[in-house]
């Protein structure tokens, strides 16, 4: 909303009925995106983990990192190599985001959610020509 003193005019007022019907169904997508557009732009980073370990997995991961601590402090570094490539084996991939994981966001997972953003948007740019006429 804009405010011009005692004057407060909506956008979304300004277009037509289907158009503000259509734009009120994307709503949640909108508070989603700003939320998560505000924290990337002024407080966080852009980060995808390199890979997640799996609640079943966590036991063996620490168990591999004692290992590797053991053999480092011994120069073993052939045998750091192998624990280390052991224990990257039970790296999984999973590209989430979340503007923030300390702060209780939802954490979503980034391919999909970047092809469903770009969906909308392309959906309501076709929206907004077939209102202009230009379809």
């Amino acid at each position: 909303m804009w405010d011009w003193g005692q004057r407060t005019l909506s956008v979304r007022q300004l277009l037509p009925a289907t158009l503000q019907t259509y734009l009120a169904t994307l709503d949640d997508w909108m508070e989603y995106l700003a939320n998560l557009r505000h924290a990337l732009a002024h407080r966080i980073p852009l980060y995808i983990p390199p890979y997640v370990i799996q609640d079943a997995d966590v036991a063996a991961y620490d168990e591999l990192a004692k290992k590797m601590s053991a053999v480092i402090k011994a120069q073993d570094f052939a045998a750091y190599d192998a624990l280390s490539a052991e224990q990257l084996k039970l790296g999984l991939f999973q590209p989430w985001i979340s503007q923030s994981f300390a702060e209780g966001a939802k954490p979503v997972v980034f391919h999909p959610q970047l092809l469903a953003d770009f969906n909308t948007v392309d959906e309501l740019g076709w929206k907004v020509l077939a209102e202009l006429g230009h379809t």
